[in-house]
Order: C-alpha cells, then structure tokens, then sequence
C-alpha cells in the first residue's frame, strides 16, 4: 500500500513538471518572436514585425506584444486593426508592465489613426442586425463603427425585412447608413391660376355646439436601452486537452491489457500444474530429469512474468485516471476570451 501511495505522488509530481515546462516553453517561444519583431521594428519593416508580434501575442498574451502589434499595424497602414488592438491595451486591468505614460500614449495614437479611417454611424433601430461588406460587425447606437476610407457596403436586417446601403466613408469623416429610405424630391409647384374676383358670401349656416372631443391620453415614454454588458469566456488550452486526452487513452489501455496477460498467466499456470501431475512426485529431481522439465519450468517462468505484468497494469491504470483528472484541474485556461458588447468592437485576450 505504501508503496502504492508513492507511486502516485511521483506520477503527481512528473506530470506537474511536464506542465510547467509547456508553459515555459510557451513563454520562451513568445519571448523569441517578440525578440524578432523588435528587429524588424527597428529596421522599419513593419509588416513583418506586424506578424511576429501577432504570432508572439498568440503564443503568450503579454502586454508589450500587444502594443508593438498596435503600433506596427498603425505604421503599416492597418489603422482599423490598430484601433482595436490599442483600444484593447487601454482596456487591459491595473498591471506593473502597464505604465500610465505607455496607457496614455496609446490613447493619442487612437486619436491619430481615428484621423486616418473612415467611420459609418448606423441610424437604425436598436435591434438591427448589421453587416459591412459582408462581414457582420457589432454596434451601438449613436457610435460610429471603424472602417477603411472608401466607398462600402451595409446590409440593415431589422426581423425579415433588409436593406441596402453604398456609404463612402472618407477618412477623418463619418459617413450615415440609414434604415429609412430617402424622401422623393417634391414636385414642382402648380402655375399661377388666373384671379377671379371674389363672389358673395352665402348665408352662414346654422350655428350647432359640437362637444370637444376628450384629450388624448398621454404617450407611454419609451424605456432606454439596456445598459452595456461584458461577458467573460474561458476555454481549455491546447496543452490541457492534448494532457487529459493523453492520459485518459493510456489509462484505459492499461484496463484493458491487465485483464489480458492476468488470463495468460493464469492459463500458463494450469499448463504447468498439468505437467507437475504428470511428473508424478519425484518431479524433476532425479539426475535424469525427463524432457518435459524443461517445459515445466518455461510454463513457470511465463507465469510468473505474465502476472507481472498484469500487476503492473493494474497499478498504472488508475494512476493514468488520475493524472487525466488532475490536468483537467491544475492547467489554468490561459486563454481567456472577453468580448465587449457596449462599445461596439470585440477583443479577444
């Protein structure tokens, strides 16, 4: 028993440091891209660097990754992108690697690139679905949605029932994609008709008192729109479900091939039950023992080996269960998603 118990705080501990170590990579391989994305930065090659930033944020969410993304796509003519990725930094809770002069300046090149992007402000009901140029985007009313300078297409869906829109969005301006439909010019005013002199008045009528009629009710006020929400979503690292998968394999393997070799050695061990019968009591301790000695002692051998084996998968079996567990428990998920839903745009961590 004891030994049991040791077995499986050793196995404890080998999987923590597999974990730990996967992690660590992961941080060394971040650390690596961001290394190259500075080189490229330095050299003025921002489209490149774009690249290994992004690829360094998506390996380890760091917070320096995030901004030399935001300020490579900025300088690289991706300002709609740049937007987001600074907005997302200016967002990011209280952090040491996160100083006030690095929040601040990342506020003022939203300003700059804000100069250099269109912007479409949707006049619609609240409930429209929107999307522009086929890609559905998220919006609240009265803010305007980021969008390369250019002549663009959106598609209002308000229930069944949608509409088209050509917008050109200059950049610096914002540009107006309403749900209602244009007014028709007004027609032109009729020509002048010809003056008549005025006729006699008839007789007034006879004067009848008409009751006014009660005064409308009073309109319902219109409730205000719901407040912005945010909505926190976790999902399981590649490392965790690789890890439970893993173990969870191994552990039913092992139930399955103990069982195997326990009937292998048990049927080993009636074939040299059998022989010793054979032998008779003197068995095979004479100075001539006879031929079938050699096969009693093979038999004896397997047995022995083969219920060995079973043992060991006995123990390895629930070992294995245990591991698959305690990956699920201990590997944090790492990658957490926060998707923003009042301030028109989504950021992804």
């Amino acid at each position: 028993m004891r030994r049991l118990i040791l077995l499986v705080l050793l196995a404890f501990v080998m999987m923590a440091a597999s974990t730990r170590a996967m992690a660590a990579d992961n941080k060394a391989e971040s650390d690596k891209l961001f290394a190259e994305g500075l080189a490229l930065f330095a050299k003025k090659d921002f489209v490149t660097a774009r690249q290994k930033f992004a690829e360094a944020y998506a390996k380890y969410p760091s917070p320096n990754s995030l901004l030399n993304l935001a300020r490579s796509e900025q300088l690289s003519d991706h300002c709609v992108d740049a937007i987001a990725h600074y907005r997302a930094y200016i967002a990011l809770p209280e952090n040491p690697r996160v100083s006030v002069r690095d929040r601040d300046s990342a506020r003022t090149k939203v300003g700059e690139c804000v100069a250099k992007v269109g912007r479409i402000r949707v006049d619609a009901p609240s409930s429209a679905r929107v999307s522009i140029d086929g890609n559905a985007v998220i919006w609240t009313p009265g803010e305007a949605i980021d969008v390369e300078p250019g002549v663009h297409r959106v598609d209002l869906a308000v229930a069944t029932d949608s509409k088209t829109r050509s917008v050109n969005a200059a950049a610096g301006e914002v540009a107006t994609a309403t749900w209602e439909d244009p007014k028709p010019p007004e027609p032109p005013p009729p020509p002048p008709q010809e003056v008549k002199p005025p006729e006699p008045p008839p007789p007034p009528p006879p004067q009848v008192v008409v009751p006014e009629p009660p005064p409308p009710p009073a309109p319902t006020p219109t409730p205000p729109p719901p407040a912005a929400t945010w909505k926190k979503e976790t999902h399981w690292p590649a490392i965790k479900v690789v890890g439970a998968i893993g173990l969870g394999v191994l552990s039913v393997t092992s139930f399955i091939m103990a069982p195997a070799f326990l009937a292998a050695s048990e049927a080993n061990a009636r074939d040299a039950d059998a022989l010793a019968t054979k032998l008779g009591p003197t068995g095979c301790s004479g100075a001539n023992p006879p031929a079938d000695c050699a096969t009693l002692t093979a038999k004896r051998t397997s047995q022995n080996q083969l219920n060995t084996a079973a043992t060991t998968f006995f123990v390895l079996g629930p070992l294995f269960a245990v591991g698959a567990v305690v990956v699920m428990l201990l590997v944090p998920n790492v990658h957490p998603l926060v998707t923003a839903t009042g301030d028109g745009f989504a950021v992804h961590f």
